[in-house]
């Protein structure tokens, strides 16, 4: 084990961090899929809007998605996997920013809210 530390400390940076990465995924294979990180929180104000209207459920929705592409990290070209697990990161951030968005949409319950998001996806 000492053997270990000892290459471990020698090894460049970039090195370690490849090895770290590789070794990330097996650490979290016990997770539950089901079971949600929460990434990071924004607050999105509506009060501003009438729900019933197709037009300020748009606004909402530009919100919405708005706040998701910030809670869930923004760029995921800035996250430092990128450049070796490209795929895989943009992938994690699509799914963390569709799941903010659904979550955030049955939250407001409002019927034209869940229209216009249905429309937006058919595009």
């Amino acid at each position: 084990m000492k053997r270990l530390f000892e290459s471990l400390r020698v090894m460049c940076p970039a090195s370690a961090a490849v090895l770290l990465f590789a070794v990330q995924p097996a650490a979290h294979a016990w997770q539950p899929s089901s079971a949600l990180r929460l990434v990071g929180t924004e607050r999105v104000s509506y009060a501003d809007l009438d729900l019933s209207r197709k037009a300020d459920a748009e606004i909402l929705l530009a919100r919405i998605k708005k706040a998701a592409y910030r809670a869930c990290g923004g760029d995921p070209q800035r996250h430092p996997a990128y450049t070796f697990l490209s795929r895989r990161v943009e992938r994690a951030y699509k799914d963390c920013r569709e799941d903010a968005i659904a979550r955030a949409i049955d939250s407001v319950d409002a019927p034209v809210l869940s229209l216009a998001r249905l429309q937006h996806a058919g595009h």
